[in-house]
């Protein structure tokens, strides 16, 4: 489980992340949705350790996560926005490259599953320059998920793919869920989000202003509409939704 008790971030003097409070229980699957600007990345980034708040506390089982950084950083797996994937290597290449860095021994047999539903063994042998969009996403998934984490944070993983990757992508996460693992997930695609999450985190005016399961949103949705009726970005995200 980790809690959040009143974090906030700033990055110099721009305040990025009012304070808040919530939780992430283990197993869960959060689908994060918000304009851009709201905070969600850097939230993101706070749940995996690789930035820290500038003031209260994120909590990892009940304890700091300066006192257990080790501990989270080897159980969460954090998939980026951006692709970050060396170009002249081929799939195969690529992935072993990884898995030399990786300071823990990786799960080969988890490994092998991954490429197999992400279909990745149909491009082993290409590089990745030439690789379509959805291909580099497939990969680069594969990449920040390796270590069989129990967490897994995905910062947009299908952004730009077409409709073929992007279901196999799904279907990939589908199972990590179904297997127990905890899914903290940014997306933009309402269809992504209820096929995925068992709870939805809405940010705005950088923090996060809803928290619940899918019948819980339907129940706030008109409400959120007339609280925030001048937000024409959040009111384009809550009509869609």
């Amino acid at each position: 489980m980790i809690e959040f008790d009143q974090v906030s971030k700033k990055y110099r003097r721009k305040e990025v992340l009012e304070p808040f409070s919530l939780t992430i229980r283990e197993g869960s699957a959060v689908g994060i949705v918000g304009p851009n600007g709201a905070g969600k990345s850097t939230f993101l980034k706070l749940v995996a350790s690789l930035d820290r708040p500038t003031s209260g506390k994120v909590l990892f089982d009940g304890k700091p996560y300066e006192k257990v950084v080790r501990q989270v950083r080897s159980e969460i797996g954090y998939v980026p926005q951006d692709i970050a994937l060396y170009e002249d290597l081929t799939v195969k290449e690529q992935i072993a490259f990884w898995r030399r860095l990786e300071k823990n021994k990786v799960d080969e047999d988890f490994l092998e599953k991954m490429v197999g539903m992400l279909r990745l063994d149909e491009v082993y042998d290409q590089r990745i320059d030439r690789l379509s969009g959805g291909w580099k996403r497939k990969v680069n998934l594969c990449i920040g998920l390796m270590r069989n984490p129990k967490i897994c944070l995905l910062d947009e993983p299908t952004a730009g793919v077409d409709l073929a990757a992007k279901e196999d992508i799904l279907a990939w996460l589908k199972q990590l869920h179904k297997e127990g693992r905890t899914l903290v997930y940014i997306s933009h695609d309402w269809y992504e989000l209820k096929a995925l999450s068992d709870e939805f985190l809405l940010f705005a005016e950088k923090k996060p202003i809803f928290q619940g399961s899918q019948g819980e949103w339907l129940e706030k949705r008109e409400e959120l509409l007339g609280r925030y009726e001048d937000d024409r970005e959040l009111r384009r995200i809550l009509e869609f939704s």
